[in-house]
């Protein structure tokens, strides 16, 4: 019996012989609403998602944005026609073609998102520590034998800044940080220099410390150079192929200007030292250094 009742139910939608306000509101319109409702608290959760049951999840979007679809937008433009013909009234024949027209892209967004609950969800956090190993595997802080000291080699990447801190945190007995960097990222530079300074770190340079890496070295309270290392300074420069957003090497330049004006270095240098071509480094020699007040000592 109810599924006699059923089948006249759906068949009576079909012809349009429901009547337009029943086949539009409550076949249409409520009908399709609590089936998106149902679909977005059915959502599988942030990193998770439906791939397991890919063919179960795309059945029943084929069945619910597909066949029931179908089944309503056809009831619904038999409704119209018959109510048009019945009292000569267009407007809302027109109107509902108007809404038929606007659900078919909604429900297409729901099926296409049904899809999409299906593909593998991206192991954001595994990509994350993978780039992470990547960029760590560029640089290295270790301590030196006597653990008085830590040695900072290799490519200025993100995240080095904290690492540095929590070296300090497992060797407290550091005074000094040796530093054998060609440069990289300015801003971890920077953060790098302002943890030397609060801790009152010296820096020592005993092979090549340049471009970024002597923002990090004039954070040292005492800053020394011994006979074999070098300090290259050049103008800055955006080191990539595409437009950076709100990159600008000149303000970036006026910044560092204020943090080497701080710690004691001389104008007439910063001027020359922002003047040498990006495209080529400039090693001023020792007693140059030594006037500047970029270097306060030479290491034994």
């Amino acid at each position: 019996m109810l599924i006699r009742k059923v089948r006249r139910y759906l068949i009576g939608h079909w012809r349009g012989e429901q009547g337009l306000a029943w086949s539009f509101w409550i076949n249409l319109v409520l009908i399709r609403v609590l089936l998106l409702l149902l679909q977005d608290w059915l959502r599988p959760g942030k990193g998770q998602d439906f791939h397991d049951m890919q063919g179960f999840v795309l059945l029943l979007a084929l069945l619910f944005h597909g066949v029931l679809f179908v089944w309503q937008a056809v009831g619904v433009i038999r409704a119209a026609e018959l109510y048009g013909r019945t009292t000569g009234y267009m407007a809302p024949v027109w109107g509902t073609q108007m809404v038929l027209v606007l659900a078919v892209f909604w429900v297409m967004t729901y099926a296409f998102d049904a899809w999409h609950m299906t593909r593998p969800a991206p192991d954001n956090l595994g990509r994350q520590y993978a780039v992470e190993a990547e960029r760590a595997e560029k640089y290295s802080i270790e301590p030196t034998a006597d653990g008085q000291s830590l040695t900072l080699s290799g490519s200025l990447e993100l995240g080095i800044a904290n690492h540095l801190k929590q070296q300090l945190d497992a060797y407290p007995d550091v005074k000094q940080i040796i530093l054998a960097s060609t440069g990289g990222n300015i801003y971890q530079a920077r953060g790098l220099s302002n943890t030397i300074r609060q801790n009152g770190l010296n820096t020592l340079v005993v092979s090549e410390c340049s471009s970024a890496c002597t923002t990090v070295f004039i954070g040292g309270i005492k800053r020394q150079l011994s006979s074999g290392g070098r300090l290259g300074f050049h103008q800055y420069r955006i080191e990539a192929d595409y437009a950076v957003l709100n990159a600008d090497p000149l303000r970036e330049q006026d910044r560092d200007r204020a943090i080497f004006l701080q710690a004691g270095v001389a104008a007439w240098f910063l001027d020359r030292m922002f003047n040498s071509p990006s495209s080529d480094m400039w090693y001023p020699e020792l007693p140059e250094l030594m006037e500047a007040h970029v270097v306060t000592d030479v290491a034994p």
